[in-house]
């Protein structure tokens, strides 16, 4: 799906437009409002491409090389534009030409895992694949554990993504997912916790408005979940509530990047620094739900159900570790939702 801000002919744009793309839903539509106040100041218009996921904006990044000036990958598409395309299709960012990140972004989340010691990416926001729950029916959710309940048999889901539901089950286990790739037994531990996990699961879902529709429908009492779509069925009147669990939670963190092939970086530098202003990054944490690590938050920041303290509350994947792995871990991932 292509749309834009103002149009201003195909993707491929001109000199007066910037190219977008990302994975659509509540936060694009966010971004989409923040943009064009910049495009008011500017003149300059963004367009904006909707993909699936991180594999399909890569792979168009990858095949469409000039069409592109910007991007917010996950940890898993920074990794694969990384290994898979030995990083040639994200530039280095200057983050001097971007003092508002420089001045007002918490230093332990320019350093998280993904970006420590990197120059291809700025940390955007906080996310994770926790639990959501219907209070309703649902009276508390702490532990990983608690989704296999007999009073939850049949009304769980879970999201589809093997390396999510691969390193959430290695939450569970409180195994950290680096070592499990050196460990046989562990491995395997991880799969176990995932079968018996599976055994309290009506469905598993592709898309977060998929989940939602769920939990509405009351279908779904307990989600694995991103905690900002948990938070729009709670201002949309639903009681449900949002948790890490002790274990922990993968991190579903977000990045910005700027191609190579980009002839706009420049006003892609403009428009990053606009968006770090401490008004307007709080407008757009509080619109998508999903915070960006401001520094001194206010209780409009640490309120939003995906707000943590510390990069160390979240588990970080080792990509290096698991995309050459991946192939066999969505076999056996898939085999296990199939069974």
């Amino acid at each position: 799906m292509v749309s834009g801000i103002t149009i201003a002919g195909c993707i491929g744009g001109g000199d007066d437009t910037l190219r977008y793309i990302s994975r659509g839903g509540t936060t694009q539509d966010a971004e989409r409002e923040m943009f064009e106040r910049w495009s008011e100041e500017s003149g300059i218009d963004v367009q904006h491409q909707e993909a699936a996921d991180d594999t399909e904006m890569i792979n168009l990044i990858a095949e469409n090389p000039g069409d592109f000036d910007f991007t917010n990958p996950a940890q898993f598409g920074l990794a694969l534009e990384r290994l898979e395309h030995e990083g040639e299709l994200f530039d280095e960012i200057d983050t001097g030409e971007i003092p508002n990140y420089e001045e007002h972004v918490q230093d332990q989340w320019k350093e998280a895992p993904p970006i420590e010691g990197e120059d291809d990416a700025i940390f955007y926001y906080m996310s994770s694949q926790g639990i959501g729950y219907n209070r309703e029916y649902v009276d508390e959710i702490t532990s990983w554990d608690d989704l296999k309940d007999d009073d939850l048999d049949g009304n769980i889901a879970l999201f589809s993504s093997p390396p999510t539901r691969f390193g959430n089950c290695c939450a569970a286990l409180e195994y950290d997912v680096g070592e499990v790739f050196e460990d046989e037994d562990m491995f395997e531990d991880v799969f176990e916790e995932m079968e018996e996990q599976h055994e309290y699961v009506f469905n598993y879902w592709d898309a977060g408005d998929q989940f939602m529709q769920w939990m509405r429908e009351e279908q779904a009492y307990a989600c694995s979940a991103w905690g900002g779509r948990v938070q729009v069925l709670n201002e949309d009147g639903m009681d449900t509530e949002y948790v890490i669990p002790d274990e922990g939670a993968v991190a579903h963190t977000n990045y910005f990047v700027m191609t190579q092939e980009s002839d706009n970086q420049e006003d892609v530098y403009d428009l990053l620094n606009f968006l770090y202003d401490p008004e307007n990054a709080v407008e757009l944490s509080t619109t998508h739900n999903y915070p960006m690590a401001m520094e001194d938050p206010g209780d409009d920041i640490t309120e939003l159900f995906e707000y943590v303290e510390s990069p160390d509350d979240l588990l970080w994947i080792d990509w290096d570790s698991m995309i050459p792995n991946l192939s066999e871990i969505s076999e056996r991932v898939n085999d296990v939702m199939a069974g």
